[in-house]
């Protein structure tokens, strides 16, 4: 037997899926180890704003079939449950596999990976500093669906583009990664693959272009084992530090109180924008109210622009306030318009449904007591909840060999629910019959081999110091048997 392609996820990233989930990103443009396999992570963002694994692949090919068999694998690690939007490169490949293993999902493309090729599709180009000017105005400075579609006619006429094919295959797919058509969706601040690209920066401080599989493994252990502790340090500052309001709008102070400090920081850029706001009333009927706000922003080369945004208020319970930029929608903070308007009425604090639990510092979240292999901890509350764990897994892990069982223990588990209300969300971190040690194989494995793929050619990547220490012994100590580490691997 021979590896080909594999997949796993520990339990603490399976767990923090629940909070966090809502929005992913996906990328393989990156070289890792020595096989030239494409590393796969499924990365999204926590309350701080930072990266959050939710488990990785490597894989050796970037076919849709491949693509198939990861995302459906990270699904049933994932309970099933699809995230409701995912952003990706623009390749077939990967669009043609979401379309079919996630059919909710929000598929978008990574804007900066298409505008990017345009040195390529118009550098010889006599009127390419102009091309590139016209798109960008009509990627970035549109506001509506039509605003792009104007634009955009009138830069193929312009510039004489009409039959060039490359931006004929941008217009067909624009729905996957225009502004105006994909700002009503929750990509939770997340534009493009940064994310995933940004996770993969952050593994060059441990694996390399000569890591093998163990090490790589090895490795990934230690780069968690950083980014939850940079977690605990961001939520320690946000609960003994603050930041001091910038005005005396009692709305700042909620989310101040609120927010972690990362979130507050946005919301307080929106405030900033009161300078360049004015406002005017354009009438109402019952209890729905429209104003209309004019705003300064600044666009491609550095123009400042006003632009008139409709806000609209109904007096219900809860209220409910929306602005025709979509910044709530697109990123979960309320945009400078809709403060506008809420402050000049005299409102002193913001309905809770503004207030999205996943940008709080003051919930609980389930995952945190979900012991990992890279976290050791003294914590009561996470000591009885691992003995807990340790004891439903041989269980499920028995129910589950029959139907009849199975659908008994669920029962059973409904009632005990009733019990124990204010108990974990989640009913355990495996699944039986999926999980596969990686030293657990049965037979001779051999190592995979090299594969071809789009990543980026290992001579351009930066060598780390590490790569100095490979020939040191490890001494790194193994996976602890109450750890679970969920793999699933194709020979």
């Amino acid at each position: 037997m021979r590896l080909k392609n594999v997949f796993w996820a520990d339990a603490r990233s399976r767990a923090a899926y629940q909070s966090f989930g809502d929005v992913i990103t996906f990328d393989t443009t990156y070289l890792t180890n020595a096989y030239k396999m494409p590393f796969a992570p499924f990365v999204g963002v926590n309350h701080h704003g930072q990266s959050i694994l939710f488990g990785c692949g490597l894989i050796s090919n970037e076919d849709a079939h491949t693509f198939e068999w990861l995302f459906e694998s990270w699904l049933k690690c994932m309970n099933d449950q699809p995230p409701n939007a995912i952003i990706t490169d623009q390749d077939k490949a990967m669009q043609l596999a979401i379309a079919r293993v996630f059919p909710s999902s929000r598929h978008r493309f990574c804007l900066w990976h298409i505008l990017k090729k345009l040195p390529e599709k118009f550098g010889s180009h006599s009127q390419y500093n102009e091309i590139k000017s016209s798109l960008h105005k009509c990627v970035y400075d549109s506001l509506s669906e039509n605003e792009f579609e104007e634009g955009w006619c009138e830069m193929l006429d312009t510039y004489d583009l009409r039959d060039n094919g490359w931006l004929g295959s941008l217009y067909v797919d624009r729905r996957f990664w225009v502004l105006a058509y994909v700002k009503c969706t929750f990509w939770a601040g997340m534009s493009t693959t940064q994310r995933s690209e940004g996770m993969n920066a952050f593994f060059d401080d441990y694996v390399h272009s000569r890591t093998e599989l163990k090490q790589f493994v090895e490795q990934y252990d230690s780069a968690l084992m950083r980014k939850a502790e940079n977690e605990r340090i961001a939520d320690f500052s946000s609960f003994n530090a603050e930041i001091p309001c910038i005005s005396r709008y009692p709305i700042e102070k909620q989310f101040q109180k609120t927010y972690t400090i990362a979130k507050f920081k946005e919301v307080q850029e929106e405030f900033r924008g009161f300078l360049y706001l004015s406002h005017s009333y354009l009438g109402g009927d019952g209890a729905k109210y429209e104003y209309v706000v004019a705003d300064e922003i600044e666009v491609s080369d550095g123009f400042i622009k006003r632009v008139n945004y409709n806000v609209s208020v109904e007096e219900v319970d809860p209220l409910n306030i929306t602005c025709s930029c979509k910044l709530f929608e697109f990123r979960g903070i309320l945009c400078r318009h809709a403060l506008r308007i809420l402050a000049q009425l005299g409102k002193t604090e913001v309905p809770q449904k503004y207030i999205l639990a996943r940008w709080r510092k003051d919930i609980k979240r389930d995952y945190l007591n979900v012991k990992s292999s890279y976290e050791a901890t003294s914590n009561p509350v996470r000591k009885r909840f691992d003995r807990i764990q340790s004891c439903f897994h041989s269980l499920c892990s028995n129910a589950a060999k029959t139907e009849g069982n199975c659908v008994k223990l669920i029962a059973q588990l409904e009632q005990l629910k009733q019990e124990y209300p204010e108990g974990n969300s989640y009913e355990g971190t495996t699944t039986p019959g999926q999980a596969m040690p990686m030293d657990g194989t049965r037979g001779k494995v051999l190592s995979p081999l090299v594969v071809r793929s789009k990543g980026r050619p290992p001579s351009k990547r930066k060598t780390h110091p590490v790569e100095k220490s490979l020939k040191k012994p490890s001494t790194r100590r193994r996976l602890p048997t109450t750890e679970v580490v969920y793999c699933s691997i194709i020979f």
